[in-house]
């Protein structure tokens, strides 16, 4: 990102929640140029709009958002210059993320949510499951980059709607998405519980009078996993629409170049793990290693594995 989007960026990490007017009074930037950034900051992934006017915002957490900018860059080949200070930026934003753990609990409102979501995600090793009952403007449910995250690090994505939520707008834009990136969602009538199950081995569950929690009681695992378990099974798939229907996303094939080199493999190996060119691959490692500011294959895959990406 532009020097202008990181300082906006590092701003919203400060707090919770901020409104137009005050990050243009705590920047002392024009208004306009303020909802022009944060315009480019959602568009890639890194700002999310929270309640239902529109005009109040957080920040991404780093841990999700940061190695999906750093993907997308790599996909559309806008491969940034080796900069160690920008590098060593992303990543110590990323560690500062991880460190920071899941501590929601009674009271916390949405965005606390959010970022313990995100947080959590983050560590994803087989699968995520979302529980939801409503819509809701810029709920961890409906977020790309949480997605993207499960995704990229091989997991499966399930989510049952209650059917209710796909009478909306933005939330069926969000159905035909899922459907194109190869997540799996079905719909059924009514869902009680609002909540995420992250590898059967965590929970949180969101109630609108207590609030959030994280969930690790064995004991209540099961029976919201069991719970799960029966809306998926008595839900009716929710398939993508329209005229020309999408295949399901893969990985791109430089994330998957990054992980084989993580795992030891030559350019040989992986070539023909891909089916490819060797000089394929090859130009692929050449542009990681620009992107991660690396001066080894090693150090290439050892980065991408530290920043999330792969």
């Amino acid at each position: 990102m532009d020097a202008r989007a990181e300082l906006l960026y590092r701003r919203l990490l400060q707090r919770g929640t901020w409104r137009t007017q005050e990050l243009a009074q705590a920047l002392e930037w024009p208004a306009d140029q303020v909802m022009q950034t944060l315009d480019a900051l959602r568009t890639e992934g890194l700002a999310s709009v929270t309640g239902e006017e529109g005009d109040t915002f957080r920040a991404v957490e780093p841990c999700i958002a940061l190695p999906a900018l750093l993907a997308s860059r790599m996909r559309e080949g806008r491969t940034p210059q080796p900069c160690p200070v920008r590098i060593g930026r992303f990543i110590a934003l990323h560690e500062q993320s991880e460190r920071l753990g899941d501590a929601a609990g009674p009271g916390e409102n949405r965005n606390d949510v959010s970022v313990t979501i995100e947080r959590l995600v983050a560590k994803v090793e087989r699968e995520v499951m979302f529980l939801v009952p409503a819509y809701s403007e810029g709920g961890f449910e409906f977020s790309r980059p949480v997605v993207d995250m499960v995704l990229r690090r091989g997991a499966r994505f399930r989510s049952v709607w209650a059917s209710s939520v796909l009478q909306t707008p933005a939330a069926m834009a969000h159905a035909q998405w899922l459907t194109q990136e190869g997540a799996a969602l079905r719909s059924v009538g009514t869902v009680p519980p609002r909540a995420m199950i992250l590898d059967n081995a965590v929970a949180v569950v969101v109630d609108e009078t207590e609030g959030a929690r994280v969930v690790r009681s064995p004991a209540e695992l099961e029976r919201l996993c069991a719970v799960a378990e029966r809306f998926w099974d008595r839900g009716a798939t929710v398939r993508q629409t329209g005229r020309q229907p999408v295949a399901a996303t893969r990985r791109p094939r430089s994330e998957v170049v990054l992980r084989l080199l993580a795992e030891g493999l030559t350019d040989d190996a992986i070539a023909r793990r891909l089916g490819c060119s060797v000089r394929t691959v090859r130009n692929d490692v050449a542009s990681a290693m620009t992107a991660l500011d690396a001066r080894s294959r090693f150090q290439a895959g050892a980065r991408a594995m530290q920043v999330g990406l792969i």
